[in-house]
């Protein structure tokens, strides 16, 4: 008679190497995203049957289940980034509802208020073969067996890959908690502002080009002649301060008239001794007079532009100094 303690540890590899031939397709690819996330965190998938006779599978973390219930399946939410336990599918199987085991980064939840989340298994990763775990980690112990070692001796004397050898598996999200499909249509309105702006400026610098001959002409046509411009007259203006800003300027009506009285016989004073005048004509747009007054030590600049004549500023006469 064999006693009970030496035939128990063989029932249970037993029931451990069962239990990875049972995992499914979503189940595998949920334990290589944990293990590629987390591989120190020892995750591993257990399929049971329960005392209703369902197969149900169990996530554990290090040996110990994160969560006692059992779960259809054991998914990854490629939109969210984390790990789901379905509880409940629908009739065609498109969609599920379950509770979040791991996080987006790798860490494991409580789920003590039981929030259930809705899952598209459509959005769910997979993986097509359902040996890859078993493959890579017999692979890592360095143990092959005589038929996997002459069958790969074959695919290489032949240039052939075995099919039963691929193993695909669909890539995380670049961003935890976003959907690559919503970073793609933020990156489609982006370039399409950037379209938009460049044919904007575009037709901008189009529309200058259109314009420039108007506003050349217009500025042509309205010119002021030489004869309307009045040295006198001028230099009383600046001697008032006209060009000044309107909180600089005298306010009252006394203030006015003696700051007019004054800036007449500055004005008149000197320009007795005479002055000269130039003025230079710039494309036929715009001409530029001078006044220079030897008695003040000082040469006036105004534009004439748009039938105006704007006063610009002044400057000492250098020679005026050494006298």
């Amino acid at each position: 008679c064999i006693p009970r303690s030496h035939y128990l540890p063989q029932t249970r590899t037993t029931k451990a190497k069962m239990t990875e031939q049972q995992l499914s397709p979503r189940s595998q690819a949920t334990l290589q995203y944990l293990r590629r996330l987390k591989p120190a965190d020892g995750y591993t998938i257990e399929s049971y049957i329960a005392t209703n006779g369902k197969q149900q599978v169990r996530l554990k973390r290090r040996n110990i289940p994160i969560c006692d219930e059992g779960f259809e399946e054991i998914v990854v939410d490629r939109s969210a980034g984390h790990v789901v336990g379905i509880q409940v599918l629908t009739s065609r199987g498109d969609a599920g509802r379950g509770i979040v085991l791991v996080d987006e980064n790798g860490k494991p939840c409580k789920n003590n208020d039981n929030t259930t989340v809705t899952v598209q298994m459509t959005n769910v990763s997979t993986s097509t073969t359902a040996n890859a775990s078993r493959s890579n980690s017999a692979a890592a112990r360095g143990g092959s067996s005589p038929s996997s070692f002459s069958g790969s001796r074959q695919n290489r004397s032949t240039g052939r890959v075995s099919p039963s050898t691929t193993t695909t598996a669909t890539p995380p999200p670049l961003l935890p908690g976003v959907d690559n499909e919503l970073l793609f249509q933020y990156g489609l309105m982006a370039l399409g502002a950037l379209v938009a702006l460049k044919i904007i400026f575009k037709a901008l610098n189009v529309l200058s080009i259109l314009v420039l001959p108007f506003v050349y002409l217009y500025a042509c046509s309205n010119v002021p002649s030489n004869d309307s411009f009045d040295a006198k007259k001028e230099l009383k203006r600046v001697m008032r301060g006209a060009h000044l800003p309107e909180e600089q300027q005298p306010k009252g009506f006394f203030e006015q008239g003696l700051n007019r009285l004054a800036a007449s016989v500055t004005a008149e004073l000197a320009t007795s001794l005479g002055y000269e005048i130039g003025i230079t004509d710039y494309a036929g747009m715009a001409k530029m007079a001078s006044v220079k007054v030897p008695v003040a030590g000082a040469e006036y600049y105004w534009v004439g532009i748009v039938g105006k004549w704007r006063y610009i500023g002044q400057r000492e006469i250098p020679g005026n100094k050494n006298d």
